[in-house]
């Protein structure tokens, strides 16, 4: 077997016994009442959670340590604002048409990337290039997927 190719089945064993250990703790905090995956009675949403009893309690515990860490400091004040920013700030503030990132997926793996992070390094300025020549660039450069090391994107 070639270096790389060596190197890629190792990658390969990690991530999946780090998937693995996951699925196990997450298993483990379902049952336990920590956190269950939002929404799951529809399908669930990737990324947003509910906190069980025991997750509640984690985290205001967490919560207060850090709050009480930070005020200990002095000249540091607590605020509270709210979660939902609404549609006239973010166009104000130019988040709303301004951050338009362009994003490529491998065909291999289905792993999705940013073509400007990928090009780093590579490329002087890659944030100032648009989608078409971020897509030229990557074949350009031949830049390999960070998870299975192929070269084959899908704009």
């Amino acid at each position: 077997m070639r270096r790389i190719e060596k190197r890629r089945a190792k990658r390969w064993i990690i991530m999946s016994e780090n998937e693995d250990r996951v699925q196990t703790l997450m298993a483990m905090f379902k049952r336990r009442g920590v956190v269950r995956p939002a929404f799951e009675l529809y399908g669930g949403v990737a990324g947003l959670f509910d906190y069980g009893p025991v997750g509640g309690r984690i985290l205001r515990r967490t919560q207060e340590i850090w709050l009480h860490h930070w005020l200990r400091l002095g000249n540091i004040v607590e605020i509270n604002s709210p979660t939902v920013t609404p549609h006239q700030v973010l166009e104000a503030s130019g988040h709303v048409g301004a951050f338009n990132d362009h994003a490529v997926q491998c065909r291999s793996c289905e792993a999705v990337e940013r073509a400007d992070q990928l090009l780093e390094g590579h490329v002087k300025n890659p944030d100032a290039l648009d989608a078409t020549q971020l897509d030229a660039a990557l074949s350009e450069y031949s830049i390999e997927c960070p998870s299975c090391s192929a070269n084959d994107w899908a704009g």
